[in-house]
């Protein structure tokens, strides 16, 4: 349509109209300003593609859907600081241990594919061991990243096309101590069944926890250790107090343990 028959007629014309549906995707927050407020872009060849906002609010769906706290979201191994804990206080003499702790981070995050095909790279460590790299145990007190490393290696694990989750521990707990979320819990097994990675955070002894909670722990681990994929267990340190049975002790047993730095008192 002619721009100036157009604007004699009182009609938009196709730019002006463009220009409408630019700011209305722009202000209802769709896509960004490379690829006009679309989420898509089109390369020389007129293949269209999803822009890099696209990608991101896409990854970012998949990341509340795992289960990955607020808090973390679209963070990344490298967000790791290496000189304080996470709530800023310095590590002094414990920073050499941090900056191992990253390493491992990169290490595992680069052989993490091969890791879910269980084919576990070999990790030599203290006193001169070599184990291969499955399963993780982390090993910290309050504020020393347990959480963090959880969200982003779950993250990290999305982002290169895997399956994975976040799991805190008092939710499973509780799912297992009330008979009325039974298929929530049988949701869970299959969770434990099937998911390339999976991240149980907060892990504790509670001394209030009831005895059905035990046959329930060890079923939920045997899922996993059945499943041959990795398990990440990040705890305060008084796991071995917890009951869970002969497949809770395997799960534990397959974990590379790793003490996390504690920052200077």
């Amino acid at each position: 349509m002619d721009n100036k028959f157009a604007e004699m007629m009182g009609i938009k014309s196709i730019d002006e109209l463009k220009s409408d549906a630019s700011r209305k995707r722009k202000a209802e927050g769709k896509g960004c300003a490379l690829c006009d407020y679309t989420g898509y872009l089109t390369n020389d060849l007129g293949k269209t593609l999803m822009c890099t906002c696209g990608k991101e609010k896409f990854l970012k769906e998949l990341f509340i859907k795992a289960q990955v706290p607020n808090a973390y979201l679209n963070k990344v191994i490298d967000d790791w600081n290496t000189r304080t804990d996470s709530m800023g206080n310095e590590l002094g003499s414990q920073q050499t241990v941090s900056e191992k702790v990253y390493s491992l981070l990169k290490f595992y995050e680069k052989k993490l594919h091969k890791i879910c095909d269980n084919e576990c790279p070999k990790l030599t460590h203290s006193g001169h061991r070599i184990t291969p790299l499955h399963s993780l145990l982390f090993e910290g007190n309050v504020g020393s990243g347990k959480t963090f490393l959880a969200s982003v290696l779950v993250q990290s694990a999305i982002r290169q096309g895997l399956s994975a989750k976040y799991y805190d521990w008092s939710e499973l707990i509780s799912f297992m101590s009330d008979f009325d979320k039974k298929s929530d819990f049988d949701e869970v097994v299959d969770d434990f069944k099937n998911l390339d990675l999976i991240a149980i955070d907060g892990v504790e002894f509670y001394s209030y926890a009831p005895a059905h909670t035990v046959p329930q722990i060890d079923r939920l681990s045997k899922a996993r250790i059945n499943s041959g994929k990795p398990t990440l267990i990040f705890s305060l340190g008084n796991i071995s107090q917890i009951n869970g049975g002969s497949g809770w002790i395997s799960l534990i047993n397959k974990c590379l343990a790793i003490r996390l730095p504690q920052a200077i008192k």
